[in-house]
């Protein structure tokens, strides 16, 4: 039988301190196993799944605020925290009631991702999957399931994408992830075979999710993609916040050549860390602001359209880069102290560099979002 998890909203200040101190070691070996399981204990891969599933219920607010807290303590697994919680969102609405019942029963996660090039084959209540190997599957090596979207057709042959699950145990983890940050991420290739038969109840529509089990949480996750968009901003702003704190630190202590008070007390110092504090708490309300306001709507029935997720993903790509910009000057405050690898900064400025580069920042993804705005937009609704 489902029971409610006990845990609170926002994460323990025990949590983020263990999170924050096998950070470095995280990053070194890229493994996050070990937060992924405090996080896991902790709840927050269910904030977002209804009470009736064993969940925690929260709103899409508390999701972003508790992202920030735990990209604060280490960015990968901010990310990790937000994509997990989010992709057992996706599965709590739009799963198969019987599968997703059964698998709420356990504190679990799955780890999926778009990256391949794989198709399927609806046989009966089966789907034969061909080619079924993806790339970024990060929280690859934590997750109880793993898998990836699959291009196939409905019953009258009109062409549908779906996301298809099989047991960890089952796939092989390609250890692939060696990258400049987020290396604590483990976005780790996965391969699943030539030709595998997924059960159709181990499936679920993607990223339109076909919704199973309506409510608040349906209403705004229905289309899927802002969730990833908000949660790469959740990470740099987590960490934008965290930098201007290091920045701080070093100032208390660091005196330059021929000065007579630390850094900390020269105006320079001061006006650019005030600066910074300005751009990521603007950044940050004004995020929250409009995730209130679709959350407000969901709670009356009321989904976002095309022009708010445009909106909002063209604010958290701007937040993204903008949370980048200001670890860099928080590295430039700081100095040369910053650029050693024992220092936090480092690893801070190589994690937020690296979501620079996600599909959701892209050039390209932001020219379609305006579009949408422009009226010009051509592409399938589900991909906004």
């Amino acid at each position: 039988m489902n029971t409610t998890l006990d845990l609170t909203i926002a994460p323990s200040d025990e949590l983020l301190d263990a999170i924050r101190d096998t950070a470095a070691a995280a990053d070194q070996h890229a493994d996050l196993i070990g937060s992924h399981d405090r996080m896991l204990d902790d709840g927050l891969f269910h904030l977002l799944v209804p009470s009736d599933l064993g969940g925690a219920g929260a709103s899409i607010v508390d999701w972003f605020d508790a992202a920030l807290a735990i990209a604060y303590a280490d960015p990968a697994a901010g990310w990790i925290m937000a994509q997990g919680a989010v992709q057992n969102a996706w599965m709590a609405v739009g799963g198969d009631l019987a599968f997703t019942t059964e698998y709420f029963q356990t504190r679990q996660t799955i780890a999926t991702s778009s990256a391949g090039s794989a198709t399927a084959e609806r046989l009966g209540d089966d789907f034969v999957v061909r080619n079924a190997r993806w790339g970024y599957v990060s929280g690859s090596q934590g997750a109880a399931y793993l898998g990836g979207m699959v291009r196939t057709t409905t019953a009258d042959g009109a062409p549908e994408s779906r996301m298809v699950l099989v047991p960890a145990a089952e796939a092989t983890i390609l250890p692939s992830w060696d990258t400049l940050g987020l290396r604590g991420t483990g976005s780790h290739h996965i391969d699943l075979g030539d030709e595998l038969v997924v059960p159709v109840e181990r499936t679920f529509t993607w990223p339109s999710v076909a919704i199973t089990r309506p409510g608040p949480l349906a209403s705004v996750t229905h289309h899927t993609l802002w969730f990833i968009s908000l949660s790469a901003a959740a990470v740099n702003l987590g960490a934008a916040r965290r930098a201007i704190a290091e920045a701080t630190v070093s100032a208390e202590h660091k005196l330059h050549r021929f000065d007579t008070v630390p850094v900390i007390e020269q105006s320079p110092f001061i006006r650019g860390i005030a600066e910074l504090h300005g751009r990521v708490e603007l950044a940050i309300a004004g995020l929250r602001s409009l995730l209130q306001r679709l959350w407000d709507d969901a709670l009356e029935g009321d989904g976002p359209d095309i022009a708010q997720r445009a909106r909002l993903r063209l604010a958290a790509s701007a937040a993204t880069a903008m949370g980048a910009d200001v670890v860099r000057e928080a590295q430039m405050l700081t100095g040369a102290d910053a650029m050693h690898r024992a220092h936090p900064l480092e690893r801070l400025g190589r994690d937020t560099q690296m979501l620079l580069n996600h599909v959701v920042t892209s050039a390209t993804s932001r020219e379609q979002f305006a579009k949408v705005l422009l009226g010009s937009y051509q592409g399938p609704p589900g991909f906004i």
